[in-house]
């Protein structure tokens, strides 16, 4: 798919000729103040999602979106300043910013090309539904760019090199989008929803422009997808951090050890498994990464007061649910 997206992106627009054959100036376009880009000069009327590629030759000054901006790195790299940190996109690449996020763009060269995909919060409603994402830092970014909470990180950046179903998935969303093939906004609404599933088994591909720093945001990340068979030793070893000085730094930061998290995360997956499904309490204990039924019924019942059999029985996940 690679070659089909270079040969439809790679030509030279009209503009990009006049600037590459120094037939026009890049124009002297610093800000002060950010620029807001706004969805209705972007985004043809009733389409939430759209894409074209970012100009070559001349850099892109302070500016920010009241839409959610995709960057996919088709080909080269990319260098910008997001509110003040540098961040370079590498072939491959795929930054997703949140809204209202400030950022100014380098210029590129001839052979970097860079796609941006356009998208109105309202359209990421159905991806996370579809998308089957549970409660993780990667749902609750989508949630903070549909709602634009301040908390939520800056962006999220992924490494896709060797993830090589996310790239076609991206890459097919991209040709589709480009072609303007009709009827398709469920078909590329369930391939990014794909996509993201598919993201939240990698907590090692992803940097995240949160407030705070990467690494709570990555290690609750490897939480959220390995909590029945993650370790310590292990998240060390795939986040290239000290063993030593990661579990000094968890707890430092949260006031919790790296087992307390993940025991958090195991308790909160049982509790979903007993309103969700009809499995047994022993094969959720095992599910969910306990291998003594008698110490899961013990952290349980410290945790919520009951039982896991007496917590379905008392329907207290339904009415918990439902306030």
């Amino acid at each position: 798919m690679s070659d089909e997206l270079l040969s439809l992106f790679y030509p030279l627009s009209e503009d990009e000729a006049k600037l590459a054959n120094g037939l026009v100036r890049a124009p002297d376009r610093q800000k002060a103040e950010p620029e807001t880009l706004r969805r209705d000069l972007l985004l043809q009327h009733g389409k939430l999602i759209a894409v074209s590629q970012h100009g070559r030759f001349d850099s892109t000054p302070l500016h920010r979106h009241d839409f959610v901006e995709m960057e996919y790195m088709l080909h080269g790299s990319a260098a910008q300043m997001i509110d003040g940190k540098r961040v370079v996109l590498q072939q491959g690449d795929l930054l997703i910013m949140n809204r209202y996020v400030q950022h100014t763009i380098e210029k590129c060269g001839r052979e970097d090309i860079m796609i941006n995909i356009m998208a109105l919060p309202e359209y990421f409603d159905r991806v996370l539904t579809l998308s089957g994402l549970e409660d993780s830092p990667m749902r609750r970014f989508f949630l903070g760019c549909i709602l634009a909470e301040d908390e939520s990180p800056d962006y999220l950046l992924f490494n896709l090199r060797e993830l090589y179903p996310v790239r076609h998935l991206i890459e097919n969303l991209l040709w589709t989008l480009k072609n303007d093939v009709p009827y398709r906004q469920s078909t590329n609404q369930l391939t990014l929803a794909l996509a993201l599933q598919l993201l939240q088994y990698h907590a090692d591909s992803v940097r995240s422009g949160a407030q705070s720093t990467d690494i709570l945001w990555t290690i609750q990340q490897y939480i959220d997808t390995r909590y029945a068979d993650g370790s310590l030793e292990d998240a060390a070893r795939v986040l290239h951090y000290d063993f030593r000085w990661l579990s000094h730094e968890i707890k430092r930061r949260t006031g919790k050890t790296f087992t307390e998290l993940m025991q958090e995360r195991r308790l909160q997956q049982a509790v979903w498994y007993l309103k969700n499904t009809a499995y047994s309490v022993p094969e959720i204990c095992e599910r969910i990464g306990y291998v003594n039924l008698t110490y899961f019924y013990k952290v349980f019942k410290a945790r919520f007061g009951v039982t896991p059999k007496e917590f379905r029985i008392s329907g207290i996940g339904s009415r918990e649910s439902r306030l």
